[in-house]
Formats: C-alpha cells, sequence, structure tokens
C-alpha cells in the first residue's frame, strides 16, 4: 500500500514538475518511477500478458467448445455417372438440384486419454429440380460419438503436464524480470549520481587551483616557490578546465538517459538524494540458496528441457509400434420426402416431419490400424537420437544446478563484504578531504609544495568516487540476490506480485 501511495503521488507530482522543471529524486522513487512508468516496464508487463493469454487459451481447449458450421448452399446442373438397374449398366444421368446442410456441435476433449467425446445434431435439405421436382429433408437429431487414438501418443497428457509449469515459469521470469528493471534503474541513477560529482570536484577543483595559482605566482615573485612548480599548477589547472568541460558533457549525457528511461521530460532538472543509509543486512547464504532453488524460473526450465525430452522418446517410441484410431458414435435420424421410380410420382417432405417419432436408429463403429512391418531401422533410429537427447537434457540440467548452487552461494558471500567496503570507502573519503583541506592550508603558508597538493587533490577525487561507487556496488548487489532468489530479504518473505491486478490494469 505504501509503495501504491508513494508511485500515486510521484506520477500525480510529474506535471507539476514538469511546470516547475525541478524534481528531487532518491534511489528510492527511482526505483518506484521505473516500475510505474517505464518503457521497460511496459514491455515486460505485456511480454507477461503474452504468455498468460497462451495459457488461458491451453485451458480453454479442456472446455467444451460450441460450434456451428453450416453449407448455406451448393447449386448442381452436371452428369454424373450412375448405376441403372433396370438395364445393369453405368449411365450418365443429367441432375439439377440445390442442396444446403448445417451441423450444431458440441466437443469435449478427455485429457486422460487422449480423445474426444461430442454431440452433434444434422440437418440437411436438398431441392431436386426435373419434370418430377421434390424437396427432401434429413435430420440427425442426436448423434452421440467418441473419437480415441488406441496405444498411440497421448499429446494431451503431455500439454497437461508442460503448459501450467511453463505458465508458473513465466510468471517468475515476471518477477525476475522486474527485478532486472530495478538493476537498470540502479545503474542509471548512480551513472548520474557519478556524472554529477565528477563535474562538481572537476569545477572545485578548477576554481580552486584557480585560487591557488594567484598565491603561488606571489610566492614564486617571493622565490619561496620554483619556477617548476608554478608550472606543473598552470598544468593542473589546465587540465582541470578540460576534465570540468568533459565532466559537464558527460553529466548531460547520463542526466538524459536516467530522464528517457523514466519517461520523463527533457528539459526537468533533477536533484539526487544519496543513499548513504544502507540496510545492516546479513544474509545467510544456505537460506539464501534454499529461497533460489524454490524461486528462481531456471529450475523450472531445467524441468521442462528434461519433460520435453520425455516426450519426444514417448512420441517416437508410439510411432514405432502398433497404434489404432477408433471411432463409435450412435444416434437418431430421419428422412422425408421421396420420389416413388415405380409410380414415376414424387412427394415434397417437411421440416417438421424430420423432428416427429418414430426414428431410425444411427451407429458408426471404425477402427483403423497401423502396423509398422519393415522401415529398415528408421523408428528404432528415431527413438534412439529421442533418448539420447533426453540423457544430454538430464546431464546439462545436473549441471546447470550444480552450476547455479555455486553462483549462489557465491553471490550470497560477495554482498555480505559490501557493507564493510561502503563504510571503509566512506572513511577513506572523510580522510582524504581532511588531508586535502590540511595541504591546502600547508600551502598557503608556504609549508606544502605543488606535488604534495595535486597528490592530495587526486587522492580526494578518488576516494569520494570510490565511495559512490561502492554505494552503488552495494544495492547492485542486493537487487542481484532479490533477482536470484526473488525474496525481499529486508521484509523478509518472497517478493509478491499482484497478477490478477497486472492482467486487469486497464491499457492506456
Amino acid at each position: 500500500m505504501k509503495h501504491i501511495l508513494i508511485i500515486t503521488v510521484f506520477i500525480l507530482f510529474i506535471p507539476l514538475a514538469s511546470a516547475q522543471k525541478k524534481m528531487t529524486l532518491t534511489l528510492e522513487d527511482v526505483i518506484h518511477l521505473t516500475q510505474a512508468q517505464s518503457l521497460q516496464s511496459f514491455l515486460i508487463k505485456n511480454y507477461y500478458l503474452g504468455d498468460y493469454w497462451q495459457y488461458r487459451s491451453f485451458k480453454a481447449n479442456y472446455l467444451p467448445s460450441i460450434s456451428l458450421t453450416s453449407k448455406l448452399f451448393s447449386y448442381n446442373n452436371s452428369s454424373s455417372l450412375r448405376y441403372n438397374s433396370n438395364s445393369k449398366s453405368e449411365e450418365f444421368v443429367r441432375t439439377e438440384n440445390l442442396s444446403s446442410d448445417a451441423t450444431l456441435s458440441v466437443n469435449q476433449k478427455v485429457g486422460f486419454t487422449g480423445g474426444t467425446l461430442y454431440l452433434n445434431s444434422d440437418l440437411g435439405r436438398i431441392q431436386n429440380y426435373g419434370d418430377e421436382g421434390y424437396v427432401q429433408f434429413s435430420s440427425k437429431p442426436v448423434r452421440l460419438g467418441y473419437s480415441q487414438n488406441l496405444f498411440g501418443f497421448n499429446a494431451l497428457k503431455w500439454e497437461r503436464k508442460l503448459e501450467p509449469v511453463k505458465f508458473e515459469q513465466a510468471q517468475k521470469e515476471y518477477v525476475q524480470s522486474v527485478e532486472s528493471m530495478n538493476i537498470m534503474a540502479i545503474s542509471n541513477f548512480f551513472q548520474f549520481v557519478l556524472a554529477k560529482q565528477h563535474t562538481k570536484t572537476a569545477e572545485y577543483n578548477y576554481y580552486q587551483t584557480d585560487t591557488l595559482l594567484q598565491i603561488a605566482q606571489k610566492r614564486f615573485v617571493l622565490g619561496s616557490i620554483t619556477k617548476d612548480e608554478l608550472l606543473d599548477l598552470k598544468l593542473n589547472k589546465n587540465n582541470n578546465s578540460i576534465r570540468l568541460q568533459e565532466a559537464k558533457l558527460n553529466l548531460r549525457k547520463t542526466k538524459e538517459s536516467l530522464l528517457s528511461f523514466l519517461m520523463l521530460p527533457k528539459e526537468l532538472e533533477i536533484n539526487i538524494v544519496l543513499p548513504n543509509q544502507i540496510p545492516q543486512l546479513q544474509i545467510n547464504a544456505q537460506v539464501a540458496l534454499n529461497e533460489a532453488l524454490k524461486n528462481n524460473p531456471e529450475m523450472l526450465k531445467n524441468e521442462i528441457s528434461i519433460a520435453v525430452a520425455e516426450k519426444d522418446v514417448a512420441k517416437t517410441k508410439a510411432d514405432n509400434r502398433f497404434s489404432a484410431n477408433l471411432g463409435v458414435n450412435v444416434g437418431l435420424t430421419k428422412n422425408d420426402g421421396s420420389y416413388d421410380y415405380a409410380k414415376k410420382a414424387a412427394s415434397d417432405g417437411a421440416l417438421k416431419e424430420v423432428y416427429k417419432s418414430k426414428f431410425d436408429e444411427y451407429q458408426v463403429v471404425n477402427v483403423n490400424v497401423n502396423v509398422p512391418i519393415l522401415d529398415w531401422g528408421r523408428g528404432k533410429g528415431y527413438y534412439q537420437m529421442a533418448k539420447s537427447k533426453q540423457q544430454i537434457a538430464e546431464i546439462a540440467a545436473q549441471q546447470a544446478l550444480q552450476q547455479f548452487e555455486q553462483n549462489a552461494v557465491t553471490q550470497v558471500l560477495e554482498f555480505n563484504l559490501q557493507k564493510e567496503k561502503v563504510a571503509s570507502a566512506a572513511l577513506s573519503d572523510t580522510l582524504a578531504s581532511e588531508s586535502y583541506a590540511l595541504t591546502i592550508t600547508r600551502f598557503r603558508r608556504g609549508t606544502a609544495d605543488v606535488l604534495k597538493l595535486v597528490s592530495s587533490q587526486n587522492a580526494k577525487d578518488n576516494a569520494v568516487v570510490k565511495y559512490i561507487s561502492a554505494l552503488s556496488q552495494y544495492w547492485y548487489s542486493y537487487f542481484g540476490i532479490r533477482k536470484l532468489t526473488l525474496f525481499d530479504f529486508q521484509q523478509n518473505k518472497p517478493i509478491e506480485v499482484d497478477f490478477d491486478e497486472l492482467v486487469n490494469t486497464p491499457k492506456n
């Protein structure tokens, strides 16, 4: 709820910020804005929605489907070969008729067996033209049937096994993508922070060197410093001028990159608040490994690869043996309308009559078999190839798991060192700043030379950059572990996403 409130506040604040052209952002603000409105957030959401609708389509395949198919009309005026029972010979007979039919079907897949159960209702009409034209109706009010592949490959069974796992993988990959997006936000944030610090340092050093150069010139007149030292100080000022121009250019690039990433106006002026306080976290490597094995989509990816290989083995095995297709359907049927060849008289049928008792019974049973006799070892070769791929998939999954566990433990151990590195870098920054301040004082008094001044300045500049880098590395490392484990160690709970809300969020 807190995160939603923060995001809402920032979204409402954006138009105001655009008008004022100023905004203050913390690292947490940047992460929330990234999740709320960045292009990357839009992309990963729509990637997930693609997987979601694919899974919905899979589930819909196992629900009853209703369809209506119809041949609206078919007109035929041609000669066709027919047998004449009177002359006992084949003759070309001229026919002219208009026919139409319709079928209403209800189908239900049976995942356990791989068959299909269906219920149909058929209606047909034909109008024969000629000297004795007549209309005939035919109906099958109810026809219940079942089709089944006996002893063959059951594709439905494997779909039911694989698709739910694929969808679970898609959900976990979405959460992982959000964490990857957070890492991108952290990268853009700290690149801008470093660029701003470089610009600030370059400005300070340039103007400070200019002031110290004026002092050095007076001391040179008095003979307290050499010409070499004076020239070194002038060179340092010139170098600081170049660094300042480069820093300003880099600052502009990183600012535009951050604003573009957050989908904020390019003319917006932003002020960054550095996260000097970091969580005092010490992550247990075994706990992190357990969460990674439970939550990381890579585990499901390995499971799917093995299952797909097993499916291919089952298919090649089924294709290489005796198989049969069974089709059974029973129902009722009735015709109305006929031509009496003896009396040479025709009678039209009526639609209502084909839905009245008594009906004729309708039964159809068919069994088709396929028996491989000789294929010169082709089927066996396909089977052995599938078995080999299955073994490769299993070995690859074992190796991937071993490597994953090693990387997970190493990543946690590296993170646990980051807190000390930040503290050490902060201390170095403080000491370097104090040392530089003392060196300037000594230089003003004439007790420190230019070489010592430049060395102290460089140490100060490097120390603050290392401190910011240590901060950024801490957050990179922490969110890297979140991405690995899909677990929030600050809240001590798995990272949760309301997927129902994600799917039902209206499009802009």
